[in-house]
């Protein structure tokens, strides 16, 4: 899993790095992560259980997963030549990669973020699953470093699943006008 995991680091993720840091998304987590780190015992949120928290984001995130892997496979399996070697061709500016393999990973990358979204919920139950509030004023820095990128990640990953189904729609969009162009409409039955 390592190799892998590795490959894609360096073959997927160091190219687009630049493009991912500088979206409003990271800006928005980076700020919540900070506001949960310093304010996070005085709201309201606080007073929740660590385990509900979790399992309503196993749920969503589970979903996510799911809509990102089922996006990949759409993409990987459009019918239209055509349409495929436009998407290869078309390069954006700031990037070397096609569109079309900057559009698989954007599926990729929603679901391998939110895959780590899992990962660090499940740390936070096994570090301190049973206790009765979320944080309180006498959580240490590290439950309170771990709790902050928990929610910090979580707007992370509810901001890029947003912009994955905005993507998967602006693809049917195009798909649709390739369609109309080439004539190739479904009949009606």
């Amino acid at each position: 899993m390592i190799k892998p995991l590795r490959a894609y680091g360096q073959q997927e993720v160091k190219p687009r790095l630049r493009r991912i840091m500088v979206q409003p998304q990271v800006i928005l987590a980076v700020a919540i992560f900070g506001a949960c780190f310093l304010f996070g015992a005085r709201l309201s949120a606080a007073e929740l259980k660590l385990s509900d928290i979790v399992g309503m984001i196993l749920t969503y995130a589970a979903i996510a997963f799911g809509f990102c892997i089922t996006g990949m496979a759409l993409v990987l399996t459009l019918p239209s030549d055509k349409f495929l070697s436009a998407l290869q061709a078309h390069r954006l500016s700031d990037s070397g990669q096609s569109s079309y393999l900057d559009l698989l990973f954007v599926f990729s990358w929603t679901a391998v973020c939110h895959w780590l979204l899992v990962v660090v919920a499940i740390i936070a139950m096994l570090v301190r699953g049973t206790v009765p509030v979320l944080l309180n004023e006498w959580d240490g820095w590290g439950w309170r470093v771990l709790i902050s990128w928990f929610f910090g990640l979580c707007a992370y990953s509810l901001i890029q699943f947003l912009l994955t189904v905005i993507t998967l729609s602006q693809v049917g969009q195009l798909y649709s006008k390739e369609l109309s162009k080439t004539g190739n409409l479904p009949k009606p039955n």
